[in-house]
């Protein structure tokens, strides 16, 4: 078991840098979560950086903006997917919805 150690740590550490996509996903885990059908507190994020989006509902969403700033992410049920902030998505704050649920909507913080 022991010499397997340097293999299994760097696996959890490719792992924990996401696949090396190039994207810095922000946190420990999920940046924002879904759940009951509602959109939790998204993270205050940097352009160009990746947070984790967990569904714990069984069923589809998306995480859109209604303006069309980013492509819209589909976000199957019991799932996590990975974000990215558009590098060229300027400071502000912007909203964001679920396609599919009219109800669900929140607003994302995008930092310089």
């Amino acid at each position: 078991m022991r010499r397997y150690l340097p293999l299994i740590a760097l696996v959890l550490f490719l792992s924990a840098c996401g696949g090396g996509t190039g994207t810095t996903v922000v946190g420990d885990g999920p940046g924002l979560t879904i759940q009951g059908r509602a959109f939790g507190q998204a993270p205050e994020i940097a352009s160009g950086e990746g947070f984790l989006i967990e569904n714990l509902d069984s069923v589809r969403h998306t995480f859109s903006s209604p303006e069309d700033l980013w492509v819209s992410v589909d976000v199957p049920g019991s799932s996590e997917v990975e974000f990215t902030v558009p590098a060229d998505l300027a400071p502000g704050t912007y909203d964001f919805v679920c396609r599919i649920h009219s109800g669900m909507t929140g607003s994302l913080t995008v930092t310089g």
